[in-house]
């Protein structure tokens, strides 16, 4: 573990994965900003049932209100809970995920937090990356994670630790926590994809292609 300034950076180790994943969980608890490893770039975690650590984290991403923040979710058990499922959505979480899709649907539950994410939209942003440490972070925190680029606003996107430490180095806000977990091949952000009833909206083209997803759509209905 070593320190650049107010950001920790603990250096990932498979052997140690537990103990990093519930030394982070203790973090993310307390209410601070996480930046952690997915399957496309680093993100940035907080826990998305703290409406506290939600507004550091806009504060610190320079980011608007009126722009929605996805999250990770520990299951899709708890997504049931949050979100309407229907089965064109089904469908495209038992092709996709664990992976590089995030789901925007219907928000089904009255929470300030959620509604903060949510940009005040009614609709809210979901995904489970096909990462480990993503995952676990989520599963073991028993909520949902944000899933926002560790980036400053107007840079590019960060796939090492060295990167997000370079960009947040002269920055007035810092994420508190980065877990190092190496280089990440550089990829697309998640494909983001609306769904509402039947119909189906590529609000951001990614890894999965807009081709791909018709196709098991049309194989399923």
């Amino acid at each position: 573990m070593t320190k650049n300034r107010a950001m920790i950076i603990i250096d990932y180790k498979k052997s140690h994965h537990q103990q990093i994943i519930r030394a982070c969980v203790l973090a993310l608890k307390q209410g601070k900003i996480l930046a952690y490893p997915t399957d496309t770039s680093y993100g940035l975690a907080v826990d998305a049932q703290n409406l506290s650590a939600i507004k550091k984290l806009y504060k610190l991403k320079g980011r608007d209100f009126n722009k929605p923040v996805h999250v990770v979710v520990p299951s899709m058990a708890y997504a049931r809970r949050i979100v309407r499922v229907n089965k064109v959505s089904s469908a495209l979480v038992k092709k996709y995920w664990p992976g590089a899709l995030t789901l925007v649907l219907k928000l089904k539950v009255k929470s300030e937090q959620l509604k903060v994410l949510s940009a005040k939209s009614g609709w809210f942003g979901i995904r489970m990356p096909k990462n480990q440490i993503a995952l676990d972070l989520a599963k073991y925190l028993k909520r949902p994670i944000t899933a926002t680029s560790a980036n400053v606003r107007g840079q590019k996107d960060c796939y090492s630790a060295a990167d997000i430490a370079s960009q947040f180095k002269n920055t007035k806000y810092k994420p508190d926590l980065i877990i190092n977990a190496g280089k990440l091949p550089k990829r697309k952000p998640s494909t983001v994809v609306k769904v509402d009833n039947n119909q189906l909206e590529i609000l951001r083209q990614g890894p999965v292609s807009k081709k791909e997803i018709l196709k098991v759509i049309s194989a399923k209905f």
